[in-house]
């Protein structure tokens, strides 16, 4: 019996330790509060009080993570590139695996119009989830860009077994196929674009290129 009680006691121990007491809910629901009144101040197009709520929110011990997350996202709306890439490489090494600031790395790149960083950010976040959508999408244009219509072709293929429906990556793998020279590919997917998006510009140079 005395056995049983010894191995009971650590339990017991533990589950004081996490009990919620007034204190900590207090301190918990003031910290929030600044969290939100940093989101509501952006809302509102107060860029200087959602910084200052953002930095009591740190201050006070908000979740370091979630801080340096949206200190990324702040800069990168006031086009401090430099700023926000460092603010999301800083919450990378807090969660390694998390896709949310490698993303916010994306956009970075993306809006700083640094290709050779966007593709790096967007292989970085394919290793992680093989199938997003923003990545794969990022490193077929990266990849057309670079007149590299192979690997092009081939993120814009992984994209379709995903979304077929997607006509972006159906105008894209078909400008890839007509610059492969795989001319009866090209056309079939501009043929197919044809019956969903008549009216776009892009669609009709497609089918008069590979009409030649």
């Amino acid at each position: 019996m005395k056995r049983l009680i010894l191995l009971l006691l650590p339990v017991v121990t533990l589950g004081v330790g996490v009990q919620d007491t007034p204190d900590r809910q207090a301190r918990e629901e003031s910290i929030g509060l600044l969290w939100q009144a940093s989101l509501t101040a952006e809302a509102n197009g107060d860029a200087m009080g959602a910084w200052d709520k953002l930095g009591s929110f740190t201050k006070n011990g908000g979740d370091p993570f979630m801080g340096r997350l949206r200190a990324g996202w702040l800069n990168l709306g006031e086009k401090k590139f430099d700023e926000a890439a460092r603010n999301y490489g800083e919450a990378v090494k807090l969660q390694p695996n998390a896709l949310s600031p490698r993303l916010g790395m994306l956009s970075v790149a993306q809006a700083n119009g640094d290709g050779t960083a966007a593709s790096a950010a967007a292989e970085a976040v394919l290793k992680i989830e093989p199938t997003n959508y923003r990545a794969l999408m990022a490193v077929a244009w990266g990849a057309f860009q670079a007149k590299d219509y192979k690997r092009s072709a081939a993120a814009y293929q992984r994209v379709l077994t995903l979304y077929p429906e997607d006509t972006t990556a159906i105008s894209g793998a078909a400008w890839c196929a007509f610059y492969s020279g795989q001319k009866r590919e090209a056309k079939e997917g501009f043929h197919r674009l044809m019956g969903l998006n008549p009216a776009d510009t892009h669609v009709r140079q497609g089918i008069t290129a590979t009409g030649r």
